[in-house]
């Protein structure tokens, strides 16, 4: 029987080698080595997560939330470290959403 683990671990492995990974690591080593750029980044992530802590207990975020939270990412869009660091999150997401409709697949041919 297969060890699905070791080829899991093995494609963990090959992917911190992808051109995604790297630009995402350089785009963060950026992020760290500029105080402002680092600073908009947290509260965007505090402001982030108190909407999505909002909603999974079943509420709405407050109007103030919301317009903190929209406040912080015109800030992010400023800053091109920011928006550099954005599109390379962009590009690991829609590898790992390809990653992960290959890995799924056998489940979804059992559903056709």
């Amino acid at each position: 029987m297969i060890n699905i683990y070791d080829n899991v671990n093995a494609t963990a492995k090959d992917l911190a080698q992808t051109e995604q990974y790297l630009a995402l690591k350089d785009a963060l080593v950026a992020v760290h080595a500029d105080a402002d750029a680092e600073s908009v980044f947290k509260r965007f992530q505090s402001e982030q997560q108190a909407i999505q802590a909002a909603v999974q207990a079943g509420q709405e975020p407050t109007q103030d939330q919301i317009k903190t939270w929209q406040e912080v990412a015109a800030d992010m869009d400023k800053s091109e470290v920011l928006q550099t660091l954005m599109q390379a999150e962009g590009a690991m997401n829609n590898l790992l959403q390809d990653i992960n409709s290959i890995i799924t697949k056998p489940i979804a041919d059992l559903y056709e």
